[in-house]
């Protein structure tokens, strides 16, 4: 986090950047490994998993990502690598 002249903090705050997110009983999204649109949403474009600070995920969300997108890959639904 660094500092912007006015003297406030800059960074990824999780409200602000999805504001569908800040209900309490907000569960997060159901992830599995046939849900492709979803998986691709938190992969770059080198498919590569994105850090959880840049996908602004929590870290039991992070895991599950972690684990569908492993099965999708087994699967070959998603890919290994990108071209």
């Amino acid at each position: 986090m660094s500092k912007s002249p006015g003297g406030k903090k800059r960074g990824f705050y999780t409200s602000n950047r999805f504001p569908e997110r800040a209900g309490k009983d907000w569960r997060g999204p159901v992830v599995d490994y046939k849900e492709i649109e979803l998986l691709r949403k938190f992969l770059t474009t080198s498919a590569k998993m994105m850090s959880r600070k840049r996908a602004g995920t929590s870290a039991q969300e992070q895991k599950s990502l972690k684990q569908a997108i492993k099965q999708a890959r087994y699967m070959a639904l998603l890919p290994y690598t990108s071209l």
